[in-house]
């Protein structure tokens, strides 16, 4: 028992330092990006960094994109999984922890809570109405709402998710959230619909 308590100590530590060591080789990117935020309200430096970033293959790419995000983000833990060729499109995104995403993920501004887990080309553009107004009417002023993810929620592969998910559900592979889900809901199809509650979470 105090062997495997041991391992686990051990284990956690190489993984912060080698997350420390990511944090050092980002810093200039991580300070233009700050740079950014504090004399513009454009995006544009902090999405292309992240993009060069998401090219990273393996390992490697994995914790120099933690490491981005951990700082630049709204908040992020340290301890997330950032799949190959996956973006963030905004800094107004909250990241909880042990978050995973697959390869080719495109988050817009989001709430994702502790334990979400995506797979492969997931979408999460920042709301459903970014070019209308309340009335309903035209804007060319683009309108970003955040989207919501529950806590142990599972979102399957190439679903789009528009509206807020609740806790503990599961999205089925190629879904499209149009609509607020609640929480313990298997969802799926075009639009989105819950077909059966989850029990025992």
């Amino acid at each position: 028992m105090v062997r495997v308590h041991s391992n686990v100590n051990l284990r956690v530590m190489a993984k912060k330092t080698v997350f420390i060591i990511s944090t050092l080789v980002t810093l200039p990117m991580i300070l233009a990006a700050w740079v950014e935020k504090k004399t513009t309200n454009k995006e544009e430096i902090f999405v292309t960094q992240g993009q060069f970033l998401s090219l990273f293959p393996g390992l490697i790419g994995v914790y120099l994109r933690a490491a981005y995000y951990f700082v630049t983000l709204e908040k992020s833990s340290w301890q997330i999984h950032i799949g190959f060729g996956s973006i963030f499109s905004s800094r107004i995104v909250h990241l909880g922890d042990h978050v995973s995403l697959g390869s080719y993920c495109v988050i817009g501004s989001a709430f994702i809570g502790d334990g979400v887990l995506m797979a492969s080309r997931v979408s999460i553009p920042s709301g459903r109405h970014q070019h209308l107004t309340d009335s309903g009417e035209f804007s060319p002023i683009p309108r970003f709402d955040k989207v919501t993810i529950g806590k142990q929620t599972w979102i399957g592969e190439g679903a789009i998710i528009l509206a807020d998910v609740g806790a503990n559900c599961i999205v089925g592979a190629g879904a499209v959230v149009t609509k607020t889900i609640p929480d313990k809901q298997i969802i799926a199809g075009n639009p989105a619909r819950p077909i059966k509650q989850v029990f025992g979470l």
